[in-house]
Order: structure tokens, then C-alpha cells, then sequence
């Protein structure tokens, strides 16, 4: 998979990344943590592309991902590992919005995104359908770690 070509291909507006469905996998997201992006790419969309914790942890890795202020990445299977990948990143200090509906972060993955310091922006949390009941719902409503959040969606 060429993954720049689809890169310069898919960007709009040159703010937004959007790959959404096009199955790019664990594979073509570390090929995409290594790229550096276009300075103004604000968000990136990642929806139903097949990205397991391999991929995000790549993606939570990266060194060309410091300006995004929303990250998509609802619909792929994205496991508790996955979860903590992101809530121990230090490369997203700008994020406003992260997406991770109908993924199987489960009530793990909720506690490890409760517990993160990574997200002081954060105002959209999305955790839609990931199984993380009751335990994990609680661990987020209660988290002071998310000063800003107001729109949160839990299972």
C-alpha cells in the first residue's frame, strides 16, 4: 500500500486527513506514524481501517502527530492494549476530540483513559459500544484527569 499517495490524496481542506475506510491496517498505520505530515493537519480521521493495538500504539508514537486537536478512530479493533497505548502517549498534547465507538477497549481500556494525564484539552471523549460497563463508565465520569471534557458518550 502506497500510503503517501493516499495520504496527498485524501486530504481536505489541508486540516483534515480523512482515511476513513481504507482497511490500511496495523501496517499502514506505522507506515503513517513514520510520515511526517503537512504542518496544518489538525484532524485525523481513521474510521473502519482495520487498526488493532499495533497500529495505535505506532500512532501514540509518533513524533509528526503533536498537532492534532481530533483523532478518529471509531470502528476498528482497538483492544484495553490499545487504550493504554494512547492514554500513556506524549505525542497528542493538543487533542480536543478522540473518537473510539464500536472498538473493544472494554472496562480496562476505560480505566487506562481515566487515569491518563495526556489530555489536558480533551473535550470529546467517544467510547461508544467498547463493553467498558459499569466500573468503566465510573472510572471516566470520575477522572479529573479530562478538565475540559463536556461531550462524553459511553456504552
Amino acid at each position: 500500500m502506497d500510503i503517501e499517495a493516499l495520504v496527498q490524496k485524501c486530504l481536505v481542506d489541508g486540516q483534515t486527513l480523512d482515511l476513513e475506510n481504507k482497511k490500511i491496517g496495523d501496517a499502514g498505520a506505522a507506515k503513517l506514524a513514520k510520515m511526517e505530515l503537512p504542518a496544518n493537519v489538525s484532524a485525523l480521521l481513521l474510521g473502519d481501517n482495520e487498526i488493532g493495538d499495533d497500529g495505535v500504539r505506532a500512532l501514540a508514537q509518533s513524533p509528526h502527530l503533536g498537532g492534532l486537536r481530533i483523532l478518529n478512530l471509531k470502528s476498528n479493533k482497538i483492544t484495553a492494549e490499545g487504550a493504554r497505548a494512547l492514554a500513556e502517549s506524549q505525542a497528542l498534547p493538543k487533542l480536543e476530540q478522540l473518537v473510539l465507538k464500536f472498538n473493544e477497549i472494554g472496562e480496562a481500556g476505560a480505566r487506562h483513559l481515566a487515569a491518563s494525564q495526556t489530555f489536558p484539552q480533551l473535550f470529546t471523549l467517544d467510547l461508544f459500544r467498547n463493553h467498558i460497563g459499569a466500573e468503566g463508565k465510573r472510572a471516566i465520569e470520575r477522572s479529573k484527569n479530562f478538565p475540559r471534557l463536556s461531550r462524553v458518550r459511553l456504552d
